[in-house]
């Protein structure tokens, strides 16, 4: 029973790769390869071709590896976010609000009309 689930976790890796290799872009090919050679080396060799392509793959696509927000250990707890999180924390947000409330009073003030949006009589 061992022996078919290595033999089909073979064959679903082959046919994972081939299929992986063929719907890839030519210009995201790992190792400087033509996408032909890559699909040749993961048909020829199938197990060590597919594990190779995914190797490649893999580290072409995710240059920076996984992070450390993929691995996650009990009992250490998330790193809070150096970003604002809500708008009202957030300084540049705060400033286009103070600058736009600032130009609707300076339009109010040259259309002459006071604090609660009646025109002043001249």
């Amino acid at each position: 029973m061992a022996r078919i689930a290595i033999i089909v976790l073979a064959v679903a890796l082959w046919i994972y790769a081939i299929i992986d290799c063929a719907r890839t872009s030519k210009d995201m090919m790992p190792g400087r390869l033509a996408k032909s050679v890559w699909l040749a080396l993961t048909i020829v060799f199938p197990v060590v071709g597919s594990l190779v392509w995914l190797y490649f793959s893999f580290q072409n696509r995710h240059p920076e590896g996984l992070g450390e927000s993929f691995i996650k250990f009990p009992g250490n707890p998330p790193k809070p976010s150096s970003g604002p999180v809500a708008p009202d924390d957030d300084p540049e947000f705060l400033a286009k609000l103070e600058a736009q409330l600032r130009f609707e009073e300076w339009e109010r003030q040259q259309r002459g009309e006071g604090e609660d949006g009646e025109t002043a009589q001249r």
